[in-house]
């Protein structure tokens, strides 16, 4: 077996196979940023099949869903991954399970978002995420601990039509600009609820933003995400 060792990154995807293209991407997009051309992390990904897991999604069978994750992580752990990271925002439902079954370091999604939303004092922040991660307190749990005190989610319409912007259009690579206008609308009517800042809790949502283009008071998770990644593989505290 390859002794674990932090360098080798290691990726729990398919869920869906965009969203972890992207975050393969971004690893060494970013990472060759830091390190110079053509020295990108290295890493290991393994993808699940998403149909299954979004069947047992709407069924609520999360525990299923944990034990498919929990069973990633080992491949990962096996192959000689030094850290594990989870290449979906809604995946973190069970991320109690997933860091309890590994000794491996396992970085949540909205940890480094809470650092940066702490650092500019947001106190009351908009989501935008799947409706099983914004049904879910999940979100609000990891946020209070860096201050956040409130949560604010589209209401049921405007839930509607983030999933159907993320499943039938993100989900499958369509990137339209009507789309990137409803959720613009959506965000405009979460900062009148009186958000401080939006949330981008999603790996695909950021995919309407290309090139970074958002708004100052939008806050990529994946991004942060994988920065995360990037400092832990380099030791950075």
């Amino acid at each position: 077996m390859r002794a674990h060792r932090t360098e080798l990154i290691g990726l729990v995807g398919g869920m869906t196979w965009h969203s972890t293209a992207r975050y393969y991407r971004m690893l060494n997009e970013r990472g060759e940023a830091l390190r110079g051309a053509r020295s990108t992390p290295e890493s290991l990904v393994v993808t699940l099949d998403f149909a299954p897991l979004f069947q047992m999604a709407l069924k609520d069978e999360w525990q299923a869903i944990a034990d498919r994750l929990v069973g990633a992580v080992a491949t990962l752990a096996a192959g000689g991954a030094g850290l594990v990271a989870l290449t979906a925002v809604t995946a973190h439902r069970v991320f109690a399970s997933i860091a309890a079954s590994t000794s491996l370091p396992c970085i949540h999604v909205l940890d480094p978002a809470g650092v940066l939303l702490q650092r500019r004092g947001v106190k009351r922040i908009g989501v935008l995420a799947t409706r099983f991660a914004a049904s879910q307190d999940f979100i609000d749990a990891r946020l209070e601990r860096a201050g956040v005190t409130g949560v604010l989610r589209p209401d049921a319409a405007g839930q509607a039509a983030v999933d159907a912007i993320i499943e039938d259009q993100l989900a499958h690579g369509m990137i339209t600009p009507a789309a990137r206008r409803k959720i613009d609308d959506i965000a405009d009517g979460l900062r009148r609820r009186g958000a401080d800042a939006l949330l981008l809790a999603c790996t695909e949502l950021p995919l309407l933003y290309p090139n970074g283009n958002m708004p100052n008071d939008v806050v990529d998770a994946v991004t942060l995400h994988v920065d995360a990644l990037l400092d832990h593989d380099r030791g950075t505290p």
